[in-house]
């Protein structure tokens, strides 16, 4: 089987997308730094983000991560500068929509994504660390992380699409029956050998732009598809240093995306937000 050349053939029809990693370095951070968990970047003028429903209904949400485009090397399409956050109620299911799929996944009611295009330079003008609303329900609080990360960003890259997005079946299906005799209809008639090195071709990271990987399935297969770009992506922090605690339930991802449109006008006001695990 000549996966490599069919997956040449994919690429053709779903060209590799620029990207930016990040790497955690746990330590305490300043209020315009991109990072996770920690004190946000937050006008005194503006009003803070709460939930909607549930536990948090009228709560404030929680900072999962904030990227500032100026510390960020530029890929096409996303700002040049400017801060954008992502906030999130510390729910069982960590601010995303109880139906789990659908339309339901970009109703921003236990999650605000909000950018700030001019950065406010005077930090007297800012909400400090004592200033910023908390939670004072009683419920318990969840959230995916425990302490504050800065994000260090690396060199841009192109990330190649895999097979847990959704666009990628019908691609595939369509490269493969015009490279092979043998015919398919979806993933599952193929061999197990295959599917496993289509498998082995996902990265998990936390990034910017770029192509999602997922724990079970692209939640964008019903009525989500105009969301086509990957805004964020934080996954689990598994590896060998202890210090980072960032785990989403059962080694998931959280991921974000936006119209690309949207993305370029710099509205985030649809946005779909998803989080899985094992």
């Amino acid at each position: 089987m000549e996966i490599n050349r069919i997956l040449e053939k994919v690429n053709e029809i779903l060209p590799p997308e620029p990207a930016v990693r990040f790497s955690f370095v746990k330590e305490k951070t300043g209020l315009f730094d991109s990072k996770v968990g920690g004190t946000p970047y937050f006008p005194k003028n503006m009003e803070y983000p709460c939930g909607k429903s549930g536990s948090f209904k009228d709560q404030p949400l929680i900072l999962l991560a904030q990227l500032n485009f100026e510390q960020i090397p530029h890929i096409p399409d996303f700002p040049e500068k400017g801060i954008l956050q992502f906030f999130i109620a510390g729910d069982d299911l960590y601010g995303m929509a109880s139906e789990c799929f659908g339309e339901a996944l970009a109703v921003q009611n236990n999650f605000r994504v909000i950018y700030h295009e001019n950065i406010i330079s005077d930090e007297t003008e800012l909400l400090s660390a004592d200033e910023i609303p908390v939670y004072s329900g009683e419920e318990k609080i969840y959230l995916p992380f425990s302490g504050e990360y800065r994000l260090v960003p690396g060199k841009p890259e192109n990330v190649t699409v895999t097979y847990q997005d959704f666009r990628f079946e019908d691609a595939f299906v369509k490269c493969f029956n015009e490279v092979s005799d043998e015919k398919i209809e979806n993933l599952y008639d193929l061999d197990d050998d295959v599917f496993e090195e289509l498998h082995e071709n996902i990265t998990y990271s936390t990034l910017t732009g770029g192509y999602p990987a997922f724990t079970q399935e692209d939640p964008r297969s019903s009525s989500l598809g105009d969301c086509s770009v990957l805004l964020f992506e934080l996954d689990s922090a598994l590896g060998n240093d202890s210090s980072i605690d960032i785990m989403w339930g059962d080694s998931g991802t959280g991921t974000f995306f936006i119209p690309r449109e949207n993305l370029k006008n710099l509205d985030f006001s649809r946005v779909v937000y998803n989080y899985d695990c094992y």
